[in-house]
């Protein structure tokens, strides 16, 4: 049986399934604004080990993500599926984020707001370059994939949707989890 470990957490899968629904019956913080339909890149994450286990790059993901990305291991967790059986180590955009902010408010022992600022801003900068610069072509090379019911998204599934949504908003304000507080007081 498949195991991904996502944001440092593993949870148990099956062969054939999105890495998005792994995270959302887990309750993983992984974007899902879209619901699947791959045009709204906020599910993005980093393979970290075991993409030879995953399903090959498809058109949604080859629109949205540069060169530079895919090299690094990036995925839309909406359009990538579980393969083979084995360990699939990812970290969420969110994720990613999230603990660059944490790192900028509650610096590292021997580091400062000002030095944890730095790696914040490029991260961003970065981020906005490659999602809103890239956005008009991609956008329309995106939106050419799509089916109709693609376009419905919220409204296929309203309940689970906003109880995702509510899910996640209660925990992205919770704190870092304890092993990240070990790491960062080592």
């Amino acid at each position: 049986m498949p195991t991904v470990v996502i944001n440092g957490v593993a949870m148990e899968a099956d062969l054939g399934e999105r890495l998005i629904d792994v995270a959302r019956r887990n309750g993983a913080h992984v974007g899902f604004v879209c619901n699947g339909a791959g045009i709204c890149q906020t599910c993005q994450c980093q393979v970290l080990s075991g993409a030879d286990l995953l399903s090959p790059v498809n058109p949604s993901e080859q629109a949205w993500l540069s060169e530079s990305r895919l090299s690094e291991g990036h995925r839309l967790a909406c359009k990538t599926t579980l393969d083979r059986a084995g360990t699939v180590e990812m970290r969420s955009k969110a994720e990613d984020l999230r603990q660059k902010v944490f790192a900028t408010i509650s610096p590292p022992a021997g580091s400062n707001p000002i030095a944890e600022l730095g790696p914040l801003a490029q991260y961003v900068t970065r981020m906005l370059a490659d999602e809103v610069l890239r956005f008009p072509l991609n956008a329309i090379n995106a939106f050419s994939h799509l089916k109709p019911r693609d376009l419905t998204w919220p409204f296929r599934d309203l309940d689970r949707y906003m109880s995702d949504v509510a899910r996640v908003a209660s925990s992205s304000t919770r704190q870092p989890r304890e092993s990240e507080a070990q790491e960062k007081a080592s």
